[in-house]
């Protein structure tokens, strides 16, 4: 897949100690609207950044911080970066589970269909457990409380579906929403494995379909929502609140 706003710019921010940190502007949306830059970033944990790397963070000038991990998660590998700027940050009260995947995760006969069959459950979870984090970040992406940056864990599935729905409201096509999410393939994910993580102990080809940005997952998103809900457009409008005069707000504060 060939997308041209891909390489217009270099997506990743050279952040010591960031994980899968990326600007999304640039992308094309509705009727032929970019994306600004400098206003949307999406990423994975930023527990490790030196001090070099949170002052770069501070100097975004972030407004919010949307964090979509388990409250287990965000006490194990704290966001500080923030502290001191006046950036908001925000994380879910809920210590939203992902028990197929923890299952596999923990299982002495783990294999890759296993795995690659809990991340598919997982992908269609996700637009149910995370109904409130999402609304959250939409409120305050409507709402001009930016720049924002939204993370979980690797940046890749709580955070690309959030990617996802944000380019699908801001009129983007479905092949830019999938290329933007096959772009974690590039990040260097290997500080969420380490000598004594969790998954370290996983074989190759088992960490691997944990890992990879695999388009069939996010396909399961979407055949998630067109099953559960009538499609994505349906879902923004009834389940997040991101209705018609939503989405020209988002459109007046993300585009240019």
């Amino acid at each position: 897949m060939t997308i041209p706003e891909l390489a217009c710019f270099s997506r990743t921010l050279p952040v010591e100690g960031g994980l899968n940190l990326r600007d999304m502007g640039g992308y094309v949306a509705a009727e032929g609207r970019r994306v600004k830059t400098g206003v949307i970033y999406r990423s994975g944990q930023m527990a490790n950044l030196s001090p070099a790397g949170a002052a770069h963070m501070a100097a975004l000038g972030i407004r919010s911080i949307v964090d979509f991990r388990r409250q287990s998660e965000c006490a194990a590998q704290p966001t500080a970066w923030h502290l001191g700027t006046g950036t908001d940050y925000w994380s879910s009260a809920q210590d939203v589970l992902s028990g197929e995947l923890d299952g596999v995760v923990r299982s002495n006969a783990a294999t890759a269909d296993a795995m690659r069959t809990a991340m598919l459950r997982l992908y269609r979870d996700l637009p149910h457990k995370h109904v409130g984090s999402y609304r959250h970040m939409f409120s305050r992406l409507a709402g001009g409380y930016v720049p924002l940056l939204f993370n979980c864990a690797a940046g890749k599935d709580r955070t690309g579906v959030a990617a996802a729905l944000i380019l699908h409201a801001l009129g983007a096509s479905r092949d830019m929403i999938f290329a933007d999410y096959l772009l974690t393939n590039d990040a260097d994910l290997s500080s969420l494995i380490g000598s004594k993580g969790r998954f370290s102990r996983l074989p190759d080809a088992v960490r691997e379909a944990l890992l990879i940005a695999d388009a069939g997952y996010l396909d399961a998103l979407f055949s998630e929502l067109e099953t559960a809900f009538g499609g994505v457009d349906a879902y923004l409008t009834h389940a997040l609140g991101v209705d018609a005069t939503m989405r020209t707000e988002l459109r007046n504060v993300l585009l240019e």
